[in-house]
């Protein structure tokens, strides 16, 4: 089977006609996957909302909002009242400031630390959140991994805010854009 490697396309077709020799492209090997992608996106009024509702945050905030703007118009806009916040222990003062941040807008915030249980407990955090009967959860420097967990049994859909990070001050792309990290992590054959 041919992997889908949407990055090295010159083409460009996801935005123009279908190259066929682009065996890689999922619009020529995936298409069963997509029209139910299709399907989903516009029969579910909850999909189509959301989609909807992150657009008009992306038009009006593109490159003008920080991501805690974004996060504050998408929840004002979908209407959710009420959420949770996973958090690492090593970003308490980052998440006392968002909880401020949240709460000044009239939003229920609840926050649950990564020792909610005497160590690392992402599963607890979620289970904790799910009782709280949350609408949308928020990830504060979980790390990696744990955050898989955490997305996994929150029954609120989960968004980033921070990722983990601690060499690059919790900016994980520093790697891709700078050459001096890049060119450490490119292994020769």
């Amino acid at each position: 089977m041919t992997e889908v490697e949407c990055v090295f396309c010159d083409g460009h077709a996801c935005v123009g006609k279908v190259d066929k020799k682009l065996g890689f492209c999922p619009r020529t090997n995936a298409e069963k996957a997509l029209e139910v992608a299709e399907r989903i996106r516009t029969k579910d009024e909850q999909v189509r909302r959301l989609a909807q509702v992150a657009k008009s945050v992306e038009t009006d905030g593109y490159r003008k909002w920080p991501r805690v703007r974004e996060l504050i118009e998408f929840c004002k806009r979908m209407q959710i009242k009420k959420l949770g916040i996973a958090f690492c222990v090593g970003l308490r003062e980052e998440t006392k400031q968002l909880t401020k941040i949240l709460k000044s807008y009239g939003f229920v915030v609840s926050t649950v630390a990564c020792t909610v249980n005497d160590g690392c407990n992402p599963v607890g955090q979620a289970l904790v959140l799910n009782q709280k009967r949350t609408e949308l959860n928020v990830i504060m420097g979980l790390c990696i991994g744990h955050d898989v967990l955490f997305s996994k049994f929150s029954e609120a859909s989960v968004t980033t805010l921070v990722v983990k990070d601690r060499v690059t001050c919790h900016n994980p792309v520093a790697p891709l854009v700078t050459s001096y990290w890049r060119d450490t992590f490119i292994k020769e054959s």
